[in-house]
């Protein structure tokens, strides 16, 4: 997916990635390692991308066993969510909302630190959510 962000949107596009895209933001030292590389690298936009084919994701609605902690995240995502997904029809659009719900989650976990989310609500940093299709190879942005 990396080579397809540059693509699209950089080849001076850095990465920071996670199992299921699950970030642990509430860990100080992390988060302060993150901030101190967005302001030595003068980055200005972040891009919390989601691929809708992640194991992760697909496995939160057709397992029970969820062992690591991003499975763990997801599966809890799902069960606070449930009556939304309920009223999904297919397979596809729940996974779909997995997706972006994770995204919205990874924004707020974002705007919660403090250092990153004041830099964010000043608009310093601009945050822009991507859910991204392996199958046909493209980005939809949505909005946080």
């Amino acid at each position: 997916m990396e080579q397809k962000v540059r693509a699209q949107y950089g080849s001076d596009s850095y990465f920071l990635t996670a199992l299921g895209s699950v970030f642990h933001m509430d860990n100080f030292q992390y988060a302060e390692e993150v901030n101190s590389f967005l302001s030595g690298e003068d980055v200005k936009d972040i891009f919390i991308v989601n691929d809708i084919k992640c194991t992760f994701i697909q496995n939160t609605l057709t397992t029970k066993n969820h062992e690591t902690k991003a499975e763990q995240k997801l599966a809890q995502l799902y069960l606070d969510n449930y009556d939304i997904f309920d009223k999904l029809s297919s397979d596809e659009e729940k996974i779909e909302k997995l997706a972006l719900l994770n995204i919205q989650r990874q924004a707020k976990d974002l705007l919660e630190v403090a250092f990153i989310g004041t830099k964010i609500r000043d608009h310093q940093l601009i945050l822009k959510g991507l859910l991204y299709n392996r199958k046909t190879e493209t980005f939809k942005e949505v909005s946080l």
